[in-house]
This record gives C-alpha cells, structure tokens and sequence, in this order.
C-alpha cells in the first residue's frame, strides 16, 4: 500500500479517522481519534476501525451509592444518575426539600437523606402525608383523666373536676378543695365534698347576705305597729308570775276596798289582781279562768271560789270593778253586777295601830298552789285607768311612763307576738305507746303554724336535745342552701339538713298557715295547702326520719320563736322569729303560759297589727 495512498473507514465511536500505510504496513490511527480519546489506540484484527484501550470509567464506581441509580462508563468519563431527593455530578448532595414551600407540608417538614417527610406538633396526628389534624386525646384513651372529665382542646386536653374539686394528676383523682381554708366567710365556714357553706350566727340578729359569705342585719320587711300606750300597764311582763306592781296600804280607820281599771286581753286565764293580807288570813284575788272572771276568797281560814259573768276575753275594753260592802263583795262589768259575795269580815286588818292591805297587780304574793284553787297566774292582759281606794296613783303612772317594757300595745289583737329575740321552750312528749302495747312504741308530730312575719328569717318550731343537736326545725329562711340562691322559703330540716322546702313571699302582710304531719315513715309540710317539695331521696328521708325518731326516744324540749345556745351549723337558721304566730300540736293550741320559760318580750295572747298604709 502505498505510504501517500489514504483510505477512509470509520472509528469504533463512529467518528472519522484516518490510517496510514508505513514501511512496516503498521496502521496509525488520525491524530483526530487521539485528540478525542486520547492514546493508545490499538489496530482491530480487521484493520479496518481503530479501537480505543481505556479502562471501565464507572469500575470501581465513582458515584455516591445512596444517591446514585447507576454509573454509564462514557469510556474515558462517566455518568452518575440520579435517585429522585440527590444532585451533583457523582449524586453526593442530598436536596433539602423543605426549602420550597415547607415541602408541602402543613406544619412540620422534616429533610431526610434523599427525602423528607410531613410531621406535626404535637397534639396533632398526619390525615394524609402532608395534613395535619388535633388528635382527641380523651376518645383516644377513655381513662386518660381517671375520674375526672376530659375535654378536648386544640393540640391538648385538660382533666376537668366538678366545682369545688381540683385535679391530682399523679393518682388522676378529683381532690376536695378545702374552702374554709380560704377564709371565705365572714363568721362560721363549714365544709363539704365539693362546696362549702357560710354560717351567721342569727341570735346576733344577722343572715347571710345575697354573696352567700358576709353576714348582714335581719331587717324587717314587714312593719308592725308596735307602738305603745304610757297609760298603759301589761300585766304580763313577768313570766315568772310575780306582781307587776305591789302596793301597801296603811289607814288610820278601818276602809273598805274599792277597785276600778278598764281591762283588755285575750287570755283565757291568769290574775289580775290579790287584796288583803298575808297567805293565811284574809283574802280576795281576782282572775280570769276560760275567759270569765272568777273571784277567790279567804275568810277566817275558809275558801271560796265564785265564777260568772260574760266572757271578757274578746280583746275589747270593758270596764271592771270590785267593791267592798259591809257584808259582801261586788264585782261589776261595764257597770253591771256580775257577781256579788256575801262575806264575814274584813279585808284590812289591823296591825300595830294601823288598818293595813297588801294589793298586788299580775301576780300573788304567795305561791299559786295555795290559792283556793290553783291558777296559771300568768295573764296577757292590759289595764289603764285604774284607781285603787280612791287614791291618786301618780307614782306608778310615771314609772310605767320610763318603762316600756311596762307599757301595753297601744292596739293589739289575737296571736302571740314575737320580738325576734328570745324563745319559749316547752317540755312535751311525742313518743306513745303503740295501740294498746306498752312495749312498742309510735310517734308523731302533727303541728299547725299561722304566721304573719316581720321578717324572712327564723326559728318557727324546734326540737332540742340535751346535747344542743336540733333532730327537727321548721324555720323561714331566704336562701336556697345548695343551689345558692336568694328566694324566701318555708323549710323544715333535720339536724343541719333540710329535708323539705317551699318558696314563698314572706313579706306580703299576709297570714300563712304552715301543717306539718312527721311520722315514722312520712313527712309531709303544707303551705296555704300547697305541698312543700322533697330535698331527699327515699332512702336519705328514711335516714333522716330515723334520726328523728332516735333522737324523740331520749330526752328532747320543744322550743318555739327560737333556739337556745346551739352550734350555728347544728341547724341551718338560729335566728330567732319576728312577727305573730299561734301554734296548735294535735290540734290543741299552744299556749306560751304554760311553757317552760317564755321570754318577757314574747307576748302570749297578742300581736299588734301591721302598720296602716305600709
């Protein structure tokens, strides 16, 4: 071949080179194929195609294995592909996805090697691969709170308790929270699973006010006209029974008695006034016994007892007179002789010199039980214009005038009247034998109330033991203890729990009557004949009834208008009643003359009226 002779033919990459013909018939590849691939060439058996002797570019693999899909040798370089979430000419460098637009994500985007991922705050779980939504962590994990309730918040939750609890997150129980140490009250603070109740003392003459913490005055809402006559004297200001006014006369000759006074009461029964000397000699008292006058006399040792007349209890003013004749007694009404008594001596009797007569008004100056025939000497009565043996009375008439509390109504009419101080107390029994079997037992409280109240809160009807517990009250009130809640109301209460309410206005001026009916299986309480509604299941009533009547077969006093010295929480209202009222027990009255103890500010047989025009 010659060495100038050319040929044309095609490399292995298919690009032109040319070969040439030398001595020794040694073919060159063009110097093209060499600047392109580089060197050495090595001839093909065929002579024909120069074929490049390059090692394999992607052995070993210069691509980064994480990143890399595969490496294509490009015979003198090499090709890296990449997987999707790498770049860079051998697929080292992760993309950090969560530079555009957050990845897509809706909260947190998380890069990873050749990925990321969508994440969420906590609280939140993925909807899909990018959303996130709240997880309810409380239908997710039903014990999640333990006893307490759970509520659902964005992103959270929180354990909830009833008011007055708070929440131990460590055992997941719902605590009481201790109010009294918070030092809520004004005065007395009691305690109780989830709440707390505030006490005033009401014998102080306080309530609770509308906060349900302080304690505020008792101030009557209904005006009564308890204004008061100084001509006046109310023959019942000593409980006791003891004279109201002693007087002594001395005369220097023998002198008859003659005594004149208007009269007015509306109790049945008690003294009005004693003439004579001392219990052993001679004589006269006069009295009122189921509404008639009744004249007891003691002469020369011999007793006598007369009764006749109108009734005289009725509330009006009559005029009363006795007079001394020579051989007898005359008592007139309105004028009118009524009784006239034939006796056998003399009322004054002489003492060193001297014609002498003890008088007394209200009361005797000895025991009742040595009167002819004994007597509750306690009378409710009022009297004004007296005269006595014709003589000027200015003496007594100016004291009455410095004493109020000697000083009748100036109008008044039937009930007993309360002052919103004191009580009486009584000492009855509810406990009897069981229908002719003196080894079992019933009991039974039946008891009518008619009130008028001055005020929204007191003591109508209670229960003492000899303990200061209150195992039953019947009381006005003007709040609702567990709901908290302003409103007047009628309740009766065993111990410190009411039992049974009704809401009704206390401050109309009218009269209501109050029934309640307690036995050993039911309790009932009537106002104006509404039922009053049940505060207890049926097993607490029968709980509480079952105190009642532990509490009836030991030592128990009945107390009416108030209470004694008992622990404010013992019950839930210690004031004492203002306004009228008249009690019946079994349907018989209750008559306060016959109590125990009465407070002298407690009127037995009258009550003023309510103001005109208020």
């Amino acid at each position: 071949m010659n060495q100038q002779a050319r040929y044309h033919f095609t490399c292995f990459e298919q690009l032109p080179c040319h070969l040439y013909n030398n001595n020794n018939n040694f073919i060159f590849c063009s110097s093209a194929c060499i600047q392109k691939y580089g060197s050495p060439y090595t001839r093909s058996p065929d002579f024909l195609t120069c074929v490049h002797n390059l090692p394999n570019q992607c052995s070993p693999d210069p691509c980064h294995k994480e990143g890399t899909v595969k490496c294509e040798d490009l015979k003198g370089d090499f090709y890296c592909e990449c997987k999707r979430g790498w770049q860079g000419k051998t697929c080292e460098k992760d993309i950090d996805e969560c530079r555009t637009q957050n990845g897509g994500c809706n909260q947190l985007c998380l890069n990873k090697l050749g990925s990321y991922r969508c994440s969420c705050y906590s609280g939140y779980t993925l909807k899909d691969s990018k959303t996130c939504e709240d997880i309810d962590e409380c239908a997710a994990s039903a014990d999640i709170c333990g006893e307490a309730h759970c509520k659902n918040l964005i992103s959270s939750y929180e354990c909830l308790c009833d008011a007055g609890y708070k929440y131990d997150d460590v055992r997941k129980t719902c605590q009481d929270i201790n109010e009294c140490e918070e030092k809520l009250c004004e005065q007395t603070c009691v305690n109780s699973p989830g709440t707390y109740t505030c006490h005033c003392d009401g014998r102080g003459g306080v309530k609770l006010s509308r906060d349900m913490n302080t304690c505020e005055n008792i101030i009557p809402c209904v005006p009564f006209a308890v204004g008061k006559s100084i001509k006046s004297l109310y023959l019942g200001r000593m409980f006791s029974g003891t004279p109201v006014i002693r007087l002594r006369f001395k005369r220097k000759q023998l002198t008859r008695l003659v005594a004149e006074f208007d009269f007015r009461t509306f109790d049945p029964e008690g003294i009005l006034f004693f003439a004579g000397g001392h219990q052993d000699s001679t004589w006269v008292v006069l009295a009122l016994r189921k509404g008639r006058l009744e004249l007891q006399l003691k002469y020369n040792g011999i007793g006598r007892v007369t009764s006749s007349g109108p009734l005289i209890n009725h509330g009006m003013w009559q005029m009363i007179s006795v007079e001394e004749l020579e051989r007898s007694l005359v008592i007139k009404v309105n004028r009118d002789a009524v009784m006239k008594i034939a006796v056998s001596g003399d009322l004054f009797t002489l003492d060193k010199g001297l014609y002498q007569l003890n008088l007394t008004v209200g009361g005797i100056p000895f025991k009742t039980k040595d009167l002819v025939l004994p007597i509750n000497p306690r009378l409710d009565g009022c009297m004004r214009a007296w005269n006595w043996l014709n003589g000027e009375d200015t003496t007594i008439q100016e004291t009455i005038k410095m004493n109020e509390k000697m000083q009748c109504f100036a109008v008044a009419g039937r009930g007993s009247f309360y002052p919103g101080r004191g009580f009486a107390v009584f000492n009855l029994t509810y406990m009897q034998p069981s229908s002719g079997n003196e080894t079992k037992t019933s009991w039974e409280i039946e008891l009518n109330a008619a009130i008028q109240p001055a005020t929204d809160t007191g003591v109508l009807f209670a229960l003492v033991t000899e303990e200061a517990s209150v195992p039953f009250s019947l009381s006005l009130i003007d709040y609702h203890s567990t709901k908290k809640l302003k409103q007047q109301f009628i309740i009766v209460a065993v111990e410190n729990t009411v039992v049974s309410r009704l809401a009704i206005n206390l401050c109309d001026k009218k009269e209501h009557s109050v029934d309640i009916l307690l036995k050993r299986d039911h309790l009932s309480l009537r106002v104006d004949g509404i039922a009053g509604e049940s505060e207890l299941s049926i097993s607490e009533l029968e709980d509480s009834l079952s105190i009642l009547e532990s509490s009836l077969q030991s030592t128990v006093k009945t107390y009416v208008g108030g209470l004694p010295d008992v622990p404010v929480t013992s019950t839930p209202v210690t004031a004492s009643y203002h306004g009228c009222m008249t009690v019946k027990l079994s349907s018989k009255a209750l008559d306060l003359d016959e109590a125990l103890y009465k407070h002298s500010d407690i009127t037995s047989h009258s009550c003023p009226p309510v103001e005109a025009g208020q």
